[in-house]
């Protein structure tokens, strides 16, 4: 396990050391990452929230342009980065990923490739591709609900062959509502969970054949004495789900999730694989559920972390496991060059098999 006795004190060495907030921010940052706790964060009001005109994702071991928002750029989609001002790219990751609290590989490399680009508007990073060194600048501000998913841009949308897809980041339930008809006559539903639910959780009533029973897999521990010592013991939480018509889990349903999918997601997601109401295809979710305890530092700087001890539907571990999927997919460096979404094709690919 961590010391950390030993862990603190390394921290305090480099905060007498530290001579302005971003220096400080990533001492911070390396402290609370030996948590491996994906809730905990630590955030500053003044901290640079810019970022190059790029995109990058880690793809069979590559750093892999996957994005690129400004024509005049000397870029390709599926190019490979080697070199990040001046160190390899791995060497550059690995200080980011230093500065990152997650409890599994996902949810590590969805932030590091935010991470790993922010900076203060208008700063410079140069790039190497293909032997030949590109000087970016951190015009864009940052966006968090920032996705390269292209079927994204859609809330739902029939995909043929009797598929309903459903983006469940942004569909709002009203929406599904209404698509309830539509959805009893497909054949099959995709349902898009790589990111965060549109308080839309209520769509699990109408893959439920029987009243959800599964009760405890939230437990808020009673505290009475000082120090968290000596816990008397736990209060079982549930969500009580109630079976809804009309019943859409005789359909072939799929869930596509990665691992950005973090906490009320992963709420959602446990009813999915506990109750086995659908195949999910996809990477691991990001293993980090439970409310979060935010907590306030002086001079703007706060950090979260996990409140609440939260299991699966079965009682085994969710943290630093996650959901994992049935269906494993992994991108690749053709697919970005083509600009295939091949979590949605293999989805696709699962009902159309079936």
């Amino acid at each position: 396990g961590t010391l950390w006795e030993k862990e603190l004190e390394t921290a305090l060495t480099r905060c007498f050391n530290d001579t302005n907030k971003d220096e400080h921010l990533i001492t911070l940052q390396k402290f609370t990452a030996k948590l491996k706790d994906g809730h905990a964060r630590v955030w500053n009001r003044g901290s640079g929230r810019h970022v190059p005109p790029i995109q990058w994702e880690w793809i069979e071991d590559q750093l892999v342009i996957t994005e690129v928002l400004d024509e005049s750029l000397p870029l390709n989609l599926g190019d490979i980065v080697t070199h990040i001002d001046g160190k390899t790219a791995r060497e550059f990751f690995n200080e980011v990923n230093s500065r990152i609290s997650a409890g599994n590989q996902g949810l590590l490399n969805y932030r590091a490739k935010n991470l790993s680009r922010l900076g203060e508007k208008n700063s410079k990073m140069t790039i190497t591709v293909d032997g030949t060194t590109i000087e970016l600048v951190r015009s864009l501000q940052y966006n968090y609900e920032d996705t390269t998913i292209a079927i994204k841009e859609n809330l739902y949308k029939p995909m043929g062959y009797d598929i309903y897809y459903l983006n469940l980041d942004d569909v709002p339930m009203d929406t599904i509502n209404q698509l309830l008809p539509k959805l009893e006559k497909a054949k099959g539903i995709i349902c898009d969970l790589r990111g965060y639910p549109n308080r839309n959780h209520e769509f699990i009533s109408h893959l439920l054949k029987e009243k959800d029973t599964s009760m405890a897999w939230m437990r808020i521990p009673e505290i009475i004495y000082p120090d968290q010592e000596r816990i008397t013991g736990y209060q079982n939480e549930g969500w009580g789900m109630e079976a809804k018509k009309p019943y859409l889990g005789d359909k072939k349903v799929v869930f596509i999730v990665d691992g950005r999918a973090i906490s009320y997601a992963e709420s959602f997601m446990g009813f999915i694989e506990g109750y086995d109401l659908a195949t999910i295809v996809g990477q691991p979710t990001a293993g980090t559920i439970g409310n979060i305890n935010p907590f306030k530092l002086l001079d703007g700087f706060g950090v979260n972390w996990t409140g609440m001890k939260v299991f699966k539907h079965d009682g085994s571990m969710h943290h630093t496991v996650g959901i994992l999927p049935d269906v494993y997919v992994e991108r690749t460096i053709e697919g970005v060059k083509s600009g295939k979404d091949e979590f949605l094709e293999k989805a696709i690919e699962v009902i159309q098999s079936k």
